[in-house]
């Protein structure tokens, strides 16, 4: 199917739940991201909308009339929005740039809570935590490349190690820091450890809240 038409169909099932304000960034996420996936990748763009719309969304009924859109007949479409969506790109370049690195807030907000867990630790514990985490990322299910970069990450510090991690990846890899936390602080304190990095990281004001990783 041509883009143009994929855009026509997402464009007609986003236009009955959200108004102009919402739907433009979503499909922009969409064509940027999603509009070259397998369909199977459908369910992950409803996951992301979810979460950046903060709404209560009736996820299935969401699903079926996309699908539906998606194979029905061009017909019953809307109009093909792309001008509209190249206006709105052009009169909002910053909120574009963000839909561009659509996991750019989630990374933001794992740097600083993965800094506020570290800060709680002596430094023969953070030495421990990074060892630990960067010798069992083979759960993480990333590339060979990425997964050397992330291991640099966890032994030098830095940015660059995590900026292709999506949303899921970023939380597996809390995950990881977290069994980390257990295996040397114990449970409960791991919890409290990591309970108050969550609220550290909050009362920042972040634009992604850290609870999205948990």
């Amino acid at each position: 199917m041509r883009l143009s038409l994929r855009r026509r169909a997402i464009y007609t099932g986003l236009a009955g739940h959200f108004s102009d304000e919402e739907v433009w960034p979503l499909l922009a996420l969409w064509e940027n991201k999603y509009a070259e996936q397998p369909p199977f990748a459908l369910n992950e763009f409803l996951a992301e909308v979810v979460l950046r719309t903060e709404r209560k969304l009736e996820r299935a009924r969401l699903y079926r009339e996309l699908v539906g859109a998606l194979t029905g007949p061009p017909s019953q479409l809307l109009p093909d929005p792309e001008e509209q969506l190249a206006a709105w790109r052009q009169g909002r370049n910053e909120a574009v740039r963000q839909v561009a690195t659509p996991d750019s807030a989630a990374q933001t907000t794992f740097l600083a809570l993965n800094q506020a867990l570290l800060e709680q630790l002596d430094g023969a514990q953070q030495a421990a935590l990074r060892r630990f985490a960067a010798g069992n990322l083979s759960g993480m299910g990333v590339s060979a490349e990425l997964s050397t970069r992330l291991r640099i990450w966890l032994e030098q510090g830095g940015s660059d190690g995590i900026a292709n991690l999506g949303l899921e990846q970023l939380r597996k890899l809390l995950n990881l820091l977290y069994i980390g936390l257990c295996e040397f602080l114990g449970p409960v304190r791991a919890d409290r450890v990591l309970s108050q990095a969550v609220n550290r990281v909050e009362q920042q004001g972040v634009e992604f809240s850290p609870r999205r990783l948990l």
